[in-house]
C-alpha cells in the first residue's frame, strides 16, 4: 500500500515474500542442497561507471527479498546447505555481491557465496571437477550444455530475478535468470577475466539462438521456484543505458510474485509488464513443445493482473515483442441458480474470452476453458445456510478480466 517502493520496508518486504511464497515448504525438505540465484548482473551504470543503489534500484535482487527467501528456506532445511550462486556480466561477481550486501553480515544462514567464475576450474578447463557436462540430445541449438556441479546436483533450485524488460528477450524473470546467468563464466566466458558471456550465444535475437539457449539450459536443468523481486522493476534494461535512466527507468510496482512453475511465474511477468508472452520467443518454444505457459491454464491468486499492470517500454522494440493493445470489452453473461448444496451456472462468452473462475465468500471453487455456451455445476456442501457471494470472474489470454457478481445464488 506505500506509495513509493522505497519506502516499503524490511519486515513489509518479508511478510509479502512470505505471502507470494506460502507454497515454497512444498518444495523445501530438510538435509537438501538448496542453491539460490539471485540477479546481480553488474553494480555500475555503464556509460558513467557510477556506482547502483545498494536497496530497491529496480535492476539487481535486493539483499532483503533475499534474506526472507533464505529465513524461510532455514525454518524448513535447517540441517541442509544453502548456497547463494551468481555469475555478474560485469565482475568481478565477489565485488559485486558485496556492493549489494550478499555476504553473511546481512544474510545468515547461507553456508557459501558461490562466484560462477571462480567456482568452476580454470579458464576453458573443460574436464575440471567442478563442472558437468550435460547431454541434451533434443536440444535445439546444442546436444550438450556445462554447469556448475554444485547447482546441477542441488536438489532445490530457487531463481530470485527482477521484475524487467529487455530488448529482444523481452522479459527477463525467473528463466532468463538462470539461463543466461549460470552458465561457468571460466568456460562461457568472453576471456579468463572478462565472465561477460555476450559470445557464449548469438544475441542479435533475429536468429533465435538467444531463445533455443534460454531453452534448451533450463530444460536441462530446470528451476524448483521462483520469486520475483517486483518491488521497484525496471523497463528498458536489463541495466541502465545512461545515468539518466537510473531514476527514468524505475516503475515503482510494489509487488513480489512467486510460484513453482517457472514458465507461468514468467508468462504472469511477461502480462504485467504490458508485453504480449506470445511474442516472447523462449516463452513460444516452452508453449510449442511442451504445453507450458498457456494463461488458460493459470490460476494468479492474489491481486489480479489487470490491476496491477504497467507498461514497461522496451530500448529497441525492432528486435521483437508485441506489447498489450488497448483492452478489448470483454462479452461475458453469467446467470446462476441454486438447488440445495448444488450450484448451477449458465453462461455465455465472447470469442475473446477463454477463462472462467468460479468464487464463493471469496474462496476459490472451480475453473474452466471457455466455451461460447456453457454450464457449471458444482457440488458445495456446507454452504447451504450460510449467505452466498458469489463471484464469476472471465478472462482473455492477456488476463484482462469481467467480474459478474451475485448474492443468494443470484449472478
Amino acid at each position: 500500500e506505500r506509495a513509493r517502493a522505497e519506502d516499503i520496508t524490511e519486515a513489509e518486504i518479508e511478510e509479502m515474500v512470505r505471502t507470494a511464497a506460502a507454497d515454497l515448504g512444498t518444495v523445501v525438505q530438510n538435509g537438501q542442497t538448496v542453491v539460490i540465484k539471485p540477479n546481480l548482473v553488474q553494480m555500475i551504470v555503464d556509460s558513467t561507471g557510477e556506482l547502483l543503489d545498494e536497496e530497491v534500484n529496480g535492476i539487481t535482487t535486493d539483499w532483503r527479498v533475499t534474506k526472507a527467501v533464505v529465513g524461510m528456506v532455514r525454518e524448513w532445511n535447517p540441517d541442509g546447505k544453502v548456497y547463494l550462486m551468481e555469475g555478474s556480466a560485469t565482475g568481478p561477481t565477489r565485488a559485486v555481491m558485496e556492493h549489494f550486501h550478499y555476504t553473511l553480515d546481512y544474510l545468515e544462514g547461507v553456508d557459501g557465496f558461490i562466484c560462477l567464475e571462480e567456482d568452476c576450474g580454470a579458464w576453458q578447463d573443460f574436464d575440471a571437477p567442478e563442472v558437468v557436462k550435460v547431454e541434451l540430445p533434443d536440444g535445439l541449438l546444442h546436444e550438450s550444455y556445462y554447469f556448475n556441479r554444485i547447482l546441477y546436483e542441488a536438489d532445490v533450485i530457487i531463481s530470485v530475478p527482477v521484475l524487467k524488460t529487455t530488448s529482444g528477450a523481452v522479459v527477463t524473470a525467473g528463466i532468463k535468470n538462470v539461463s543466461i546467468g549460470t552458465p561457468p563464466g571460466n568456460l562461457y566466458g568472453a576471456g579468463p577475466d572478462n565472465p561477460s558471456k555476450v559470445h557464449m550465444v548469438s544475441h542479435r535475437i533475429t536468429d533465435g539462438e538467444l531463445d533455443k539457449w534460454i531453452y534448451d539450459y533450463y530444460r536441462a536443468k530446470p528451476v524448483n521456484y521462483v520469486i520475483v523481486d517486483g518491488l521497484q522493476g525496471f523497463q528498458n534494461g536489463p541495466v541502465p543505458a545512461s545515468h539518466e535512466s537510473v531514476e527514468e527507468d524505475r516503475m515503482n510496482m510494489r509487488m513480489i510474485l512467486a510460484g513453482k512453475d517457472a514458465v507461468a511465474v514468467d508468462t504472469v511477468c511477461s502480462l504485467t509488464v504490458g508485453w504480449d508472452p506470445q511474442s516472447v520467443g523462449y516463452l513460444n518454444l516452452f508453449r510449442e513443445n511442451m504445453g507450458l505457459g498457456i494463461p488458460a491454464n493459470i490460476r494468479v491468486k492474489g491481486a489480479f493482473v489487470d490491476e496491477l499492470r504497467q507498461d514497461f517500454a522496451i530500448r529497441r522494440p525492432e528486435l521483437g515483442g508485441t506489447p498489450i493493445m488497448e483492452e478489448k470489452k470483454l462479452e461475458f453473461s453469467a446467470q446462476a441458480q441454486w438447488e440445495g448444496e448444488t450450484l448451477f451456472i449458465r453462461y455465455r462468452a465472447g470469442e475473446e474470452v477463454n477463462k472462467i473462475e468460479v468464487y464463493l465468500n471469496g474462496i476459490f471453487q472451480y475453473a474452466e476453458a471457455a466455451q461460447e455456451e456453457g454450464m457449471i455445476r458444482l457440488e458445495i456442501p456446507g454452504f447451504l445456510e450460510e449467505e452466498k457471494e458469489l463471484r464469476i470472474i472471465a478472462y482473455d489470454r492477456f488476463l484482462n478480466k469481467c467480474v459478474v457478481t451475485g448474492a443468494k445464488g443470484a449472478a
